[in-house]
């Protein structure tokens, strides 16, 4: 969900990151996925030395990069708001949190705690969630969702609240009435076993009511849902009651077409 945001004066980029899949399907990244990757982390290092503000919403590596895919010195001079590391953080989290926060804080400008915070840079607001759960329950650990604000309007960035089935979560997104919400769906893909027929329920019912109290609002969603070729269920599952309602994906906001690379894996291996 890496997300670059201009606004009248401010540039931020919220987690500048990218990872795929080590398996699906049992089969591992296939050479299409590996160059797209490659592709793609050169774009976010190249955008990320734009930006004034970086933004790291929690600790999962498609979400931060210690250096891996995208160079640890992105973060050279700039202002750094991160999920707190130590409080509402899980085992694992507060690990890597420790980890990556070692490397940037000797060369960050400055790092803020975004937990239930709000900043102001010049003409532009960013304000943050309360830590959410990152699905249904603590067992992956807490996001912060960000609002960026200006006087030409907003954007809300979810982060990884698998389709926003706490009620926490789908809150902050109907109190801040963004003008764009960008926000990743449910796992679709792990039904059964990642995620409960009574999870997807609830976040069809949630963003239900979000798409309802929110008619003004331009909605993408992507992330986890892209992973099921079948995603546009979940579009028509959470418009069908709201005239004009539409959602997209990241690629179509974009102007391009979905390549939806991890869910197609087999399909690439000439095993579909």
């Amino acid at each position: 969900m890496a997300t670059f945001v201009e606004t009248e004066d401010l540039v931020v980029f919220i987690d500048p990151a990218v990872s795929l899949a080590p398996r699906r399907f049992s089969l591992p990244p296939h050479e299409v996925e590996l160059r797209r990757l490659r592709e793609v982390a050169e774009e976010i290092t190249r955008r990320a030395s734009e930006a004034d503000v970086i933004v790291v919403t929690h600790y999962h590596y498609d979400h931060h990069d210690r250096g891996k895919h995208v160079p640890i010195d992105i973060y050279a001079g700039k202002v750094l708001i991160v999920k707190d590391p130590r409080r509402k953080i899980n085992v694992s989290q507060r690990i890597r949190a420790s980890k990556f926060l070692k490397l940037v804080r000797g060369i960050a400008k400055e790092i803020l705690i975004g937990d239930s915070s709000s900043y102001t840079f010049g003409r532009t607001q960013l304000t943050f969630s309360q830590p959410v759960p990152h699905g249904t329950t603590p067992k992956l650990g807490y996001v912060v969702e960000v609002l960026v604000k200006d006087s030409s309007g907003s954007m809300l960035h979810t982060s990884d609240i698998e389709g926003g089935t706490t009620k926490e979560s789908v809150d902050f997104i109907i109190n801040s009435s963004p003008d764009l919400l960008i926000m990743d769906g449910p796992p679709t893909y792990l039904l059964g076993y990642g995620i409960s027929e009574g999870e997807l329920n609830t976040s069809i019912q949630n963003l239900r009511a979000v798409v309802g109290s929110l008619q003004g609002t331009r909605f993408v969603i992507d992330h986890h849902l892209l992973r099921d070729l079948n995603y546009r269920d979940f579009y028509s599952a959470i418009t069908e009651d709201v005239d004009g309602a539409s959602v997209l994906t990241a690629a179509e906001f974009m102007g391009t077409e979905p390549l939806l690379l991890e869910a197609r894996r087999k399909e690439l291996y000439g095993k579909g």
